[in-house]
């Protein structure tokens, strides 16, 4: 990856995924936060697919999106408007506590 690559990568995971590049065109993603496919976990910061990595309960990859400018257009988005997230978050962490205990 050159470094204009990585400069625009960071740009992206900064301001999202609707900022403007230098030829004025829109940047656009494959996909929106709210699409099925992506992970409202890692929205949010707290994917366990992550958080348990290189553990001895790594649960794998996870099989969602996972785009930093995805969070960024999502953390935009929730200050006007509440999506849940939070509570379709916290089952699969209240399942992980049942199953350990």
């Amino acid at each position: 990856m050159s470094a204009t690559e990585q400069m625009r990568a960071m740009l992206d995971q900064l301001m999202g995924t609707s900022r403007v590049g230098p030829d004025d065109k829109q940047r656009s993603t494959k996909y929106r936060f709210t699409d099925s496919q992506v992970c409202k976990s890692f929205l949010l910061n707290c994917c366990p697919h992550e958080i348990l990595a290189s553990t001895r309960m790594d649960i794998g990859e996870c099989p969602k999106v996972h785009e930093f400018a995805l969070r960024a257009d999502y953390n935009k988005a929730s200050k006007t408007q509440h999506y849940g997230y939070e509570l379709n978050v916290s089952f699969p962490f209240i399942f992980l506590l049942f199953t350990l205990n």
